[in-house]
């Protein structure tokens, strides 16, 4: 297909408008988890090096000018107000930039391949410049820790707060079953503040998984809006892979979890496994979804059993599609034929 053919659209806006304000709209419910508490932070930039990379293969220029200038203005304003407001924006324009790369050098690879190169390539980097800096590694630490504990801090304030309102005083009054569960939620939120030291572990990973959705939803948008080609179109769940060899991210993080080495090097091995972790389990539920072929009303049954019993069917979720996706480097489920059931003469 030429570079300058439109881009396909059979699966339309309704699939990327909701992954997008779902994408936009959980960090402030869960902002204390997410690393880059503003989306946009990631998308804009992202998007902004896209239609650059796309006008080099004969787009728009205008769309690239527009773009290179929303994305520049996420990153410089508002001015930052914090060191690690700092950290997220240099973080930003890192991903962006080798993201543009990879897409120029590898324009046969596929999206999560060239959003894996752009994540390593910025990891590189900023560990390099983290390390070269006064305070180094121990500096940005500090960093994070105050940050995440700023935000558990002012999360169990607003809760409290609203525990305390009259509101809430009048219905705790007339159900002892809602003050009861007011008080446990209290108790829970005071482990909160230890819970966010051990969070910052694993930040590192979860800040590269948040990079590449907000990179895999630019590349959705910078598709229905460019004519000029940087790849194939986002494909469905249920057809989601990478390459095998990634295996030996899992096997080299649970290497070095298990034999005794330093303490930064068992945090290595941990985000290595939550990282690598989380692709396998959408690549398992990718293979679970191809397996089972649900109908709409199976999936609303589905997703209402798992809020109904999350505590339980979570765990065991993750469990099952982690499982599915690494035997999938093996066994390869979707090219074998899906059993069917055959009804006796």
């Amino acid at each position: 297909m030429p570079d300058d053919a439109p881009a396909p659209t059979e699966r339309g806006w309704v699939g990327v408008i909701v992954a997008l304000l779902l994408f936009l709209v959980l960090p402030p419910w869960l902002r204390w988890v997410a690393p880059v508490t503003s989306s946009l932070l990631l998308l804009l930039p992202a998007l902004g090096a896209m239609m650059v990379v796309g006008w080099w293969a004969g787009g728009s220029v205008v769309l690239a000018a527009v773009w290179l200038g929303v994305g520049a203005a996420a990153v410089v304003l508002p001015v930052p107000h914090s060191a690690f407001d700092g950290l997220q924006r240099g973080w930003a324009v890192l991903v962006a930039a080798s993201f543009g790369l990879a897409c120029i050098a590898g324009r046969t690879q596929s999206l999560i391949g060239r959003a894996l190169t752009a994540v390593g390539i910025s990891a590189a980097v900023a560990m390099s410049l983290i390390i070269a800096s006064p305070g180094g590694v121990g500096r940005v630490q500090r960093t994070a820790q105050t940050e995440f504990a700023g935000r558990v801090a002012r999360m169990v304030s607003e809760v409290d707060s609203s525990f305390a309102s009259a509101e809430w005083k009048e219905q705790a009054k007339a159900s002892p079953r809602m003050a009861e569960f007011g008080t446990a939620v209290q108790q829970q939120l005071r482990s909160f503040p230890e819970a966010a030291a051990e969070y910052v572990m694993v930040a590192p990973a979860l800040l590269a998984l948040e990079s590449i959705v907000a990179l895999a939803l630019a590349w959705a948008l910078y598709h229905r809006w460019s004519r000029a080609r940087l790849g194939p179109p986002l494909g469905r769940v249920r057809d989601f892979r990478f390459s095998d060899h990634l295996v030996w991210g899992v096997v080299l993080g649970l290497v070095m979890l298990v034999v005794p080495l330093a303490a930064w090097i068992r945090y290595a091995g941990v985000n290595l496994l939550v990282f690598f972790g989380a692709l396998y389990a959408l690549r398992g539920f990718g293979v679970l979804w191809w397996f089972v072929a649900p109908s709409r009303l199976t999936v609303a049954l589905m997703v209402l059993l798992g809020v109904v019993l999350a505590p339980v069917a979570v765990p065991a979720l993750v469990a099952l599609t982690v499982g599915l996706g690494v035997g999938d480097t093996w066994l390869d489920w979707r090219n074998r034929a899906r059993p069917t059931i055959q009804s006796s003469e």
